[in-house]
């Protein structure tokens, strides 16, 4: 499946002519010394029997809004047609790209800054037969960038969604099983230890659905406190994000508990401001307006206080601001011994009691690592990125 995924680093220039119409230049969004993810739907980009009829012109103001946001990830949907996509590539220089490839004519891509991040995979998850009729034969594109150019290298999982659409009971049934697949099957069992963000068009809200004002399909993720949608404030203040009059609040970012720290409080954005730089832009562009969500990669994640009472010998791991450091909180007289993926130990320690200690990583190659700790009643492993 991954070698069936389009990657292009490097696309040769095409020549395109558009015609631009706006009011004025969409402006810079983007900031840059944080970490800013958008999601957009591009209603059928490219194809010429959907959406925007004059092709040239929404070619140009889904460019211009990519470019002078300056966003540093964008997950699309919708992206309908391969050359017209290959042009976008090729006319983005600071970004990189991986494009959908199931059959259906709506993929979904991801754009991420090239000076920022390294692509470590991409493949499509759930994908197998027994999932292809809830997802609506879109399965979650999934890509794990690494961060570059910065002290402290993080990885961090990208999975851009295209839920069924439509306001009806077998609608709404699959978007709730897809949910309950997702989350599941996927996420709970692979990405609970990685910093994780699923984003794109959801095709429902997230307080009532939007078909007969049933429960949420996505209340699985709601009610789980280790999910979080940077979104759902937004949604529960009547805004929306399809571009129409009697438009509802579809599109969404979802993080885990290994991002929330790291996030922005409230400063996710619905850009329903774009028709005041683009003439008739639900029309020309898109019915859907962008949502972008900012996060510091800086911050030192929280570092609790107290842990469930089942857990009480357990470390509690995490960061220091700098990424230097491994902060362990030991209840107890504690050992600890870190492997490397391979099984490789790197380094056996112990600590003499209860306390807050710091471990230094920072020689440590980039990577996934693995702690396991000791004390004289319990044992366990606690999984860590470097």
């Amino acid at each position: 499946m991954k070698n069936a995924l389009l990657r292009h680093s490097t696309i040769l220039p095409l020549f395109f002519s558009v015609i631009f119409c706006a009011k004025a230049q969409v402006p810079k969004i983007g900031v840059d010394s944080l970490l800013d993810v958008a999601c957009w739907n591009v209603e059928w980009f490219g194809n010429t029997s959907n959406g925007p009829t004059n092709e040239a012109l929404q070619f140009d103001n889904v460019k211009q809004v990519l470019v002078n946001t300056d966003f540093d990830v964008w997950g699309l949907c919708e992206v309908s047609e391969f050359s017209t996509y290959m042009n976008l590539q090729s006319q983005l220089p600071k970004y990189e790209s991986i494009l959908a490839s199931y059959s259906q004519t709506q993929k979904t891509a991801l754009f991420y800054k090239k000076d920022m991040f390294d692509l470590i995979s991409f493949q499509h998850v759930l994908s197998e037969s027994v999932y292809n009729y809830n997802l609506a034969g879109r399965p979650p594109l999934e890509v794990i960038l690494k961060t570059k150019n910065r002290p402290v290298i993080d990885t961090i999982c990208f999975l851009v969604v295209h839920l069924k659409a439509l306001a009806d009971q077998d609608s709404y049934d699959r978007r709730r099983n897809a949910s309950i697949a997702i989350k599941n099957d996927y996420l709970d069992k692979n990405r609970k230890q990685m910093k994780t963000i699923m984003l794109g068009d959801w095709n429902d809200d997230l307080d009532l659905s939007t078909f007969s004002n049933q429960p949420s399909p996505f209340q699985n993720f709601v009610q789980d406190t280790n999910y979080f949608f940077t979104t759902k404030l937004l949604s529960e203040s009547g805004k929306k994000t399809y571009a129409f009059i009697e438009g509802s609040f579809i599109d969404h970012i979802m993080i885990n508990h290994q991002l929330k720290s790291f996030y922005m409080p409230a400063s996710t954005k619905v850009l329903d401001m774009m028709p005041s730089y683009i003439s008739n832009f639900s029309n020309n562009t898109s019915d859907h307006y962008p949502v972008v969500s900012y996060f510091n990669l800086n911050r030192p994640p929280v570092l609790p206080t107290s842990l469930p009472e089942l857990d009480s010998h357990m470390p509690i791991l995490t960061y220091d601001a700098q990424g230097h450091h491994l902060l362990i909180k030991a209840h107890t007289l504690m050992l600890i011994t870190i492997y490397d993926i391979s099984g490789k130990q790197i380094l056996n320690k112990q600590f003499p009691g209860s306390g807050l200690y710091l471990q230094p990583i920072s020689e440590l190659p980039p990577g996934f690592y693995m702690m396991q700790w000791q004390t004289s009643g319990q044992k366990g492993i606690v999984k860590f990125i470097r």
